[in-house]
């Protein structure tokens, strides 16, 4: 009994109970939140149409209503799927061909052409039965019971019954490859946890050392004590993916070159992402509790694991600011599906200025700790009150 009171005590003088307690319902309440949507509608689909005609645009409205598909664009000309899909603007393309009416009234089947971006399984699970409900129900508005009774073949009713033939095709993950998702998760937190707490820590440590003032007095030292992790860190990435590919057969058709650029600008993204995070820490054994906030976001948000449109909308903004999105943006567009660089530019612009920005609170901060230290100077320098003489010489002459 002895033991368990004075466990009980232990417990009770700190903070520990507030975090048994409140850490669950926040935890509750975060992933209930951000994971109420138990399917993805709403998917946004890229509808080439070659026919041009009354029946395939009313098609194509049919296609917008369902519950599951959101027709964002509609081409009149080919183009090809890989350039609807690299910057991630939309999930599946589906091309109506022409002569799509005239083989309707025909009672002539037609292969419709059904793209699905497969990078993320997930995400398009939906769609595809959206569209394939579309279709069906379309068949069977054409099939009608006299058709036989008219006189028609077996194969003209066959034609007719199934007038729109879907023939779907999954791309850059046919598989459904685990490399793709889960592995790619793990692999990217194991970094954010070795190049987050290295980068966390450079201030407080700088602080605990009695150095900070030095650095504060140039910024430009914080930004060169960046800079050696996050290229360990680019080389780190580099090699990890390389190594996905030759032993575990991870999909990268990627100008190995070319996706040094993203890599880099993705670890210095993370590493003053990190620096701001734990800036605040009185020495560097303080900043391990708060990973937490680098890996939990990183994990659930980011899209490594589910796919950002299964989130509420107000999450889909905060995406933008967690520098593991734009890393899967990047490597997604033009590892797994072949991009060229010039295609991500203006991403590319987006993320540097995300960069900017966090460089700009770096530099903010440096500024108030600057100014926290002329306060404590000029106390320090305060000249003593005129009444203190007076009492010291007359404590003087009373002895």
């Amino acid at each position: 009994m002895k033991a368990f009171i004075e466990e009980w005590r232990l417990l009770i003088s700190g903070k520990s109970v507030i975090v048994f307690i409140v850490m669950p319902l926040v935890m509750a309440a975060v992933f209930g939140y951000s994971f109420k949507n138990s399917q993805i509608n709403e998917a946004p689909l890229a509808v080439v149409d070659l026919d041009h005609s009354k029946y395939s645009r009313e098609l194509v409205e049919k296609l917008d209503a369902s519950q599951y598909i959101s027709v964002e664009g509609v081409y009149d000309n080919v183009i090809e799927p890989d350039m609807l899909f690299y910057n991630q603007h939309y999930v599946a393309a589906l091309y109506l061909p022409a002569g799509l009416e005239r083989n309707r009234l025909k009672g002539a089947q037609t292969n419709i052409g059904f793209y699905v971006d497969n990078t993320i399984p997930a995400a398009v699970g939906s769609i595809r039965n959206g569209v394939s409900e579309v279709i069906a129900a379309e068949n069977a508005a054409v099939y009608t019971g006299g058709l036989k009774a008219r006189g028609l073949t077996d194969g003209a009713i066959a034609g007719i019954a199934t007038n729109m033939n879907l023939q779907q095709r999954l791309l850059y993950n046919p598989t459904s490859s685990m490399m793709m998702s889960t592995v790619l998760g793990f692999v990217s937190v194991i970094l954010i946890i070795l190049l987050g707490n290295a980068t966390m820590s450079i201030v407080p440590r700088l602080r605990a050392d009695g150095r900070l003032g030095e650095a504060l007095a140039s910024p430009l030292q914080l930004l060169l004590r960046v800079l050696p992790y996050s290229l360990a860190g680019c080389v780190s990435l580099y090699l990890t993916y390389g190594v996905l590919k030759q032993a575990g057969g991870l999909r990268l058709e990627a100008n190995p070159f070319e996706m040094l650029i993203p890599f880099f600008i993705y670890t210095l993204l993370l590493s003053f992402f990190a620096m701001i995070i734990g800036w605040t820490a009185a020495s560097p054994d303080k900043v391990g509790a708060r990973s937490i906030i680098l890996i939990l976001p990183a994990f659930l948000l980011s899209g490594a694991m589910l796919p950002v449109m299964m989130l509420p909308e107000p999450l889909q903004y905060v995406t933008n600011i967690l520098p593991l999105t734009w890393l899967l943006l990047f490597l997604r567009g033009i590892g797994f599906r072949g991009g060229e660089l010039h295609y991500f530019l203006p991403q590319l612009g987006s993320a540097i200025l995300l960069l900017a920005g966090m460089m700009a609170v770096v530099y903010l901060l440096v500024l108030k700790d600057r100014r926290a230290a002329v306060k404590l100077a000029d106390a320090a320098n305060e000249p003593v009150p005129a009444s203190a003489p007076t009492q010291s010489v007359e404590t003087s002459v009373s002895v």
